[in-house]
């Protein structure tokens, strides 16, 4: 039980650190992108 406790919250903590990544990514490339419009 334990075992496949861990083995979720390191699968979750993955998705998290993806998802945080993809959001930096698409503010930085908003910022570029409305830089450019003005």
């Amino acid at each position: 039980m334990k075992y496949s406790h861990s083995k979720t919250m390191a699968v979750f903590y993955k998705i998290v650190k993806l998802v945080k990544n993809g959001v930096l990514m698409i503010i930085h490339i908003y910022a570029k992108v409305s830089n450019h419009i003005k």
